[in-house]
């Protein structure tokens, strides 16, 4: 029987550069990385590190999902205070219709106690109520 070493596997122990720990590597695999200056690494550390490019990546994913939600959430208070101020603006306008339309009510009132007493009471102020009538348009 012809005893070659060509049909056994030349094995080595090795220490990974990350975390230290022995694991057996082919010599000439050992070789050709030391001359291309690359690091001895174990399978773990291989698997460790795809496991953490895993978790950033979900950790993005969420990130990205949150912020999505975020917007989302802004976008629908912000039509909120949109509905909000055009309810205001609303409220207001029809206030100063109501404020106008007493005062044009109570100036009507004032003129036809003029015309009817001519009393110099009235005509004071219906001249006061115009004067505030003046203010508010400007």
């Amino acid at each position: 029987m012809p005893n070659s070493n060509a049909d056994k596997l030349l094995l080595e122990l090795v220490a990974c550069d990350r975390c230290k720990n022995a694991f057996m590597m082919n010599k000439g695999e050992k070789l050709r990385k030391q001359e291309n200056n690359e690091e001895l690494v174990c399978k773990n550390c291989i698997k460790l590190e795809e496991r953490k490019k895993q978790l950033e990546l979900g950790v993005i994913n969420n990130l990205i999902e949150s912020h999505k939600e975020i917007e989302v959430s802004i976008l629908e208070v912000k039509d909120n205070i949109d509905i909000s101020k055009s309810e205001f603006n609303k409220q207001h306008f029809l206030e100063r219709i109501k404020k106008r339309s007493q005062a044009l009510t109570k100036s009507i009132e004032l003129l036809q106690k003029i015309v009817e007493s001519n009393d110099e009471k009235y005509i004071n102020d219906y001249k006061k109520l115009f004067e505030k009538l003046k203010e508010d348009l400007s």
